[in-house]
Formats: structure tokens, sequence, C-alpha cells
């Protein structure tokens, strides 16, 4: 079979593999759909091309032996019908699988340019498939899915028609064709693999727990080892022996039987909850936003407990790329799903990553400028071995002068970790401190990265529930249902969740939805609530500014380090009509109510700051202060790592205009 054929068939495999694998990272933890069983049908054309290798099919010696002595030269093209039936699952989280039994024809027509004249062989090969497979969904395209599996292929005739001169059967009488025979030694039973993309489309609601759905579909599969395989040195018994790739698109129409009944209309407004509150955003409206940021990069580097090299994580680079490499080229971020939370961190931690690239690039543009490297571990006094490890790479791959860098081993400045210290975190505080510090005598060194992105899944785009104080609960979880999306959230054990709204609204201008409350009360009672609400996309493309500080461990009042930026930087550029929020964070060490309020002490010390300067200023300005604590949310970095954790210890500002 033709290379081409085969690269494109098999990358496409690999490639829908990645796609589910990709997917099964990025999915929601929790439920987002309810389960559901689906039955119906698919039909399709398909386009089969066919690698026969050497065979014997007429005459006495075998046919398809190039002259090259290349089996994979010969291909065979041809088309047919594939229809079948099929049933699937779908969980509640990512995953479903699908089983189908379906008619698979594989006729091809095959000509022999071996000889001359041209012989071609008509085959006639059907399969009845039995097809299992894995199917995924994911979050960036709503109802687009992916699924891949094998396939048993039990066969239901093989036979050709032979033509001993192809191109002129109807100009030479001596040309002739004879009837159909079987194909000798082929298998009755075999296999293969494939993979396919579909997309459902509502067609038809039949009742409260029942839709109707078509869903156009791309398959690509590969059956293998048709045939017996011939006694041939370079013929193998998978590939070379009568095996064929499929194309297939088609539609399949389905049945979808929900286990829970869903919202036949989300603009039907429910009675309104009395124990829920909701608050939307200004307007009912989602903001889209051209931000300019500006992001500390923090002078570590971490090290793994038990080792001294420098951790994959980080971006090391080439000397070849070294010489190309400028700070500048980390600036944009205008990549990437702007409807998904966790796309500014990701893009942010990217560019941390750069750390030691970045600290080589400003010391190449500012060659006066030296470096002091300060190692430190708390268990295996390897200190000097990791800012050696450091060294090595500054100078080697970007050419600084080793004698432009020194080296101190000694406990950092600023630790993390007190006396008073949870011991359960000892684990992940002592990681914070096995680390190297980029310590400049110029603070210009140290200066925050700028980046530009567009953002729709800020935090002023979040829609508010709230539980009421009068209701005891245990925990509450919700099902929001609506232009033709049902996604869910929690359990929560707090009164007040924070809802990012960004998935429901991708790709539309506004909706109405449902929210369906489900609450455990103490006393084991399940009750429900439901508040309808609508929101809409502005159409403008707002300006803001973003703002990243920084704290030192278990500190609030550290924001006074920041007090002159936030009085000479950010306040004179403020008019009226602009908002300011305001929000703190922490990172999982520590107890959450602890938490929660540390976040509130420091979102609340740079408000107070922001409104004295204001008020000296003499403008009136909007100004938010939010707590969100250890909870995850759009700004809040992976706790995996020592670096995440103390990105986590923050507050943005973020100024919208």
């Amino acid at each position: 079979m033709k290379n081409s054929t085969i690269k494109f068939a098999l990358g496409f495999m690999l490639g829908t593999l990645l796609v589910l694998t990709f997917g099964t990272m990025q999915a929601q933890e929790n439920k987002f759909r309810n389960s559901s069983w689906r039955y119906g049908m698919n039909l399709a054309g398909q386009l089969n091309a066919a690698g026969l290798g050497w065979q014997q099919l007429h005459g006495t010696d075998a046919n398809f032996h190039s002259p090259e002595n290349n089996i994979d030269y010969v291909d065979g093209t041809g088309g047919g019908l594939y229809i079948g039936l099929f049933g699937e699952y779908l969980s509640t989280s990512w995953w479903g699988v699908q089983l189908r039994a379906s008619y698979d024809p594989k006729n091809t027509l095959v000509i022999d340019d071996t000889r001359f004249p041209l012989p071609s062989f008509d085959t006639k090969v059907s399969y009845l498939t039995i097809e299992p497979l894995l199917r995924i969904d994911q979050h960036a395209i709503p109802n687009l899915n992916f699924a891949i599996g094998p396939i048993i292929g039990v066969n239901l005739g093989a036979s050709y028609i032979y033509n001993s001169d192809y191109n002129n059967t109807t100009q030479d009488p001596s040309a002739f064709t004879e009837p159909e025979a079987d194909v000798k030694d082929f298998n009755g039973l075999t296999y293969g693999w494939q993979a396919g993309i579909a997309y459902d489309i509502k067609a038809a609601t039949i009742n409260d727990r029942t839709t109707m759905l078509l869903s156009p579909f791309f398959d690509c599969a590969w059956l293998v080892n048709q045939k017996q395989s011939v006694n041939e040195p370079e013929q193998g018994s998978v590939s070379d022996v009568w095996s064929t790739f499929s194309y297939r698109l088609g539609v399949r129409l389905s049945f979808d039987y929900s286990s829970v009944a869903t919202v036949a209309d989300a603009t039907a407004t429910p009675e309104p909850s009395k124990r829920v509150e909701i608050i939307l955003p200004p307007e009912n409206t989602i903001l889209t936003k051209n931000i300019k940021g500006y992001f500390p990069i923090h002078p570590y580097v971490f090290f793994e407990k038990g080792s001294t090299e420098i951790p994959a994580r980080y971006t090391m680079l080439s000397r070849a790329d070294a010489q190309n490499f400028k700070e500048s080229d980390l600036e944009n971020f205008m990549k990437g799903d702007l409807t998904v939370k966790e796309t500014n961190v990701n893009q942010l931690m990217k560019s941390y990553y750069n750390v030691m690239n970045i600290y080589a690039d400003r010391m190449r543009e500012n060659p006066s400028e030296k470096l002091t490297l300060r190692g430190s571990d708390p268990d295996e006094k390897s200190g000097e071995s990791y800012a050696l490890k450091v060294k090595n790479y500054l100078v080697t791959t970007f050419g600084i002068d080793a004698d432009r860098i020194s080296i101190v081993t000694a406990s950092p400045k600023k630790p993390s970790g007190t006396a008073y210290s949870d011991p359960a975190f000892a684990g992940l505080i002592d990681d914070e401190n096995r680390r190297v510090v980029f310590e400049f005598s110029n603070p210009d060194m140290l200066k925050s990265l700028t980046y530009t992105i567009r953002d729709e899944s800020s935090i002023d785009n979040d829609m508010i529930f709230t539980i009421g104080k009068d209701v005891k609960f245990d925990s509450w979880d919700m099902t929001i249902t609506g232009e033709g999306r049902s996604l869910y959230f929690g359990p929560f054990g707090y009164n007040s969740e924070r809802i990012n709204p960004a998935e429901l609204m991708r790709f539309l201008e506004s909706g109405s939805y449902n929210a369906k409350i489900m609450i455990t009360e103490k006393s084991g009672k399940m009750s429900e609530e439901n508040i309808a609400f609508k929101l809409n996309k502005s159409k403008e493309l707002k300006n803001a500014s973003r703002y990243l500080m920084l704290f030192d461990y278990d500190k609030s009042d550290a924001i006074a380090k920041y007090e002159n930026k936030i009085r000479s930087e950010i306040t004179p550029g403020l008019v009226a009509g602009n908002r300011v929020i305001v929000h703190g964070h922490t990172d999982v060490i520590g107890n959450p109510a602890g938490n929660q309020a540390l976040s509130q002490e420091r979102s609340n010390q740079a408000k107070s700051i922001i409104d004295d300067q204001l008020a000296k200023e003499g403008k009136v300005v909007d100004v938010r202060s939010i707590a969100i604590g250890q909870s995850q949310n759009q700004y809040s970095f992976t706790n995996r790592y020592p670096e995440g954790r103390m990105y986590n210890r923050n507050v943005f500002v973020e100024v919208i205009q």
C-alpha cells in the first residue's frame, strides 16, 4: 500500500488518540451532563484503499509482483455503502462507550501494472464488523466528540472478476473477462483499528427524557490480515497481505434516552427561589477584554527532592536557540481558548518556566550587571549543587561570563513556613525552600514581564450563587441547562460560590438558562430550587490592565512594598467610569477558613491604598474587593508545584476602562 495512504490514516488515528488524551486531561473532574443511553443507525459512503501484496488470484504465478520488487507499490481503490446499528452509553463525565454492528464492504478495483496488457481484478469483499469504541466528549467545541477502538471482522464473502486487458476491453476482441471466482485462502475472521470524529445536532425533542439526534461523522478504519500470507521473503503477515484502509463520511441517526428529565424550555420562568440568590455580571453582560498585564517573574528555580538536576518543566534552550531568544517573544498571549479559565495562568506559568532564559537575556542586555545565586536545601544540603547547575546553564548556553556570577549557600532570605506551621504541610514547605534565588543589586533586573491577552473568563464576569443563611445544609450542587447545553457544578460545602459563565456562552451572543440547585439539608432531606436567568455578551471590546502582586508566606501586610507602584502607576491613570476589581488568593497550605480571611486582608489592604490615593486626587472610581482564598478559579495556578503555590499568594488588581 502506498506510503501516503498509510501516513494519512495512521496520522488521523494518532491525532484522534492525542485529542482523546488531551480531552481527558482537560475534562472536568465532576459530572457535566446526565447519563444516557443512545440507540440508532449509521449510514456512510466509504472509500477503500487496499494493499494486496503478492497474490496468486489468476493463473499459475503471482500477481502484483512489481519490477521494483516493492510489494507496497500496487494499490486498489473502490467504494461502498457502510451501514449498521449501534448502541451507546454516555456517562456523567467525559467518557462514553459505543458498540456497533455493521455491514462493511471492502470492494476495490486492482490493476496489475506489472504486466502488459494491464489485467484488472474487480474484488468483491464484505464483512460483518463488531466495533467496540471509547468515546470522549471534550469542551473546546460543544457536541464534538471523538471515538477510537478495535474492529473484529467476520468475512461474508471474497471474490473477484478477472479482466485480461483493463484498457482495451471494448476495442480488442482478444480481451476477455472471466466469471466471478472466489478468492482462495481468505481469512474468515480478521481484525483492525479505527478512529472517528462526530458532531451531535439536536433534531427533535420527543419528551422530557428523549431527544432525536443527527450526527455527521468521519471515520478512518484499517482492516488487516484479510488473507493468509504466501511464502515470500519480503511479505509480512499484517499490512502486506490484503489490508484495507477505509475513509467514511456519513450521518448517524440516534435517540438519546436521558436518566433524568431535562428542562425543555429554559425561557420558561420557574417559581422564583426564596432560598437561593444569584448575582449576575453588571447588566447581565459578559465582557471580552484586551488586557495589558504585568507579571512578576519569581526569581526562583525549584529543585526536586533527591535530585540536583534542573526539573524538566523549566525551559532549557540549546546554544543556537539561546542566541535568538528574546524576552519580548513571551509577551504575546493572544492564543488559546478565551473561554477556558486555565488559558491565562497556563500561559503565565509558561513564561515563568523561562526564568533562567529571561534573566540571562537581561544580563546580555546589561553587561555590567552581576548576579548572585543563592542555593538552599533544608534537608540534603545540596544548595551549592543546585546553584552550580543554574550557573553552568547560564554560562554554557547563553555565554554569560562566569566571573559575573557568584554563588552563596544559605537558607532563603524569606523562607516558607514558620514555627507554627501545620506539620501536615512540612513536605510542601520544604519543597519551596529547596531552590536557587537570583539576586541582583539593580531592581530593574527583576522587573515584571509585560504581556497582552484577550480574555472572556475574567472574574468580573462571574455569577455568584448564595444559599440563604436560614438554610441548614450539608452540601449543594447545581445543574445549569439552556441553549442545548447542560453543565454540572459542585458539590459545594460553602453557602456562596462563584461560577464563570464563559462555557455556557461559548460561541453565543445571548442565552436563556435555568439553574437547578439541589440542596442536601442537615436533616437528610433533598430539596430543589430553580432560578431562571439570561446572559448577553457585549459586542464592544473593552480595554483593561491587570497587575499581579505577590506575597511572602503567611503575610498580608507585604502589600506595603507595592504601595508606591499603586500610588504612582495605577491610580494616576484612573478616571470616572473606570472599574477596579481587586481579588486576593492563597495557596492550599493551611486551612480554608484561615486562607479565606488572609485573602480578604490582602485584597482589602490593596483596595484601601487605592481608595486613599483616589481621595487625594479627587477622583471617584468604583473599586471592589473580592476574597477568593484557596478556591480554584480562573486566576489560580496549580498547587502541585512550589512555584504555583508561591504564585497563588497574590492580589490581582484589574482596571477596566
